[in-house]
């Protein structure tokens, strides 16, 4: 497993994301106010640009397999709105469309990307 830096977490305003490129891919990297860190592609498929780093972070409650709500954190495309959960990297107004999701987390105070 391969691993890039991609900058320190007080790079990352709460609530906002950034974009990193890595391998010749952009991925869009988020902090949340409680400094959970996410990452998944930066590319919106519905219109078809690089820019889900500049999205608003919201939250929703949706019913899991089981039926129990549950609250979960999205990403909504700063272009058409889509919503993609910041976890799974599924969207959440097409059941068709799903991002790539990539392992973040801190090493020290530097985030840290691990991919295949």
């Amino acid at each position: 497993m391969k691993q890039h830096t991609i900058c320190r977490l007080n790079d990352i305003i709460p609530d906002t994301g950034v974009c990193a490129l890595i391998d010749g891919k952009q991925i869009a990297i988020f902090r949340t106010k409680k400094n959970d860190l996410f990452a998944l592609d930066n590319y919106d498929p519905f219109s078809q640009a690089n820019v889900l780093s500049r999205g608003l972070i919201g939250g929703t409650m949706i019913a899991n397999e089981t039926g129990t709500d549950e609250e979960v954190l999205y990403v909504a495309s700063p272009i058409y709105k889509q919503r993609f959960n910041l976890a799974t990297g599924q969207c959440l107004d097409s059941e068709e469309t799903a991002l790539n999701t990539y392992k973040v987390e801190l090493d020290g105070s530097d985030v840290v990307i691990k991919y295949n």
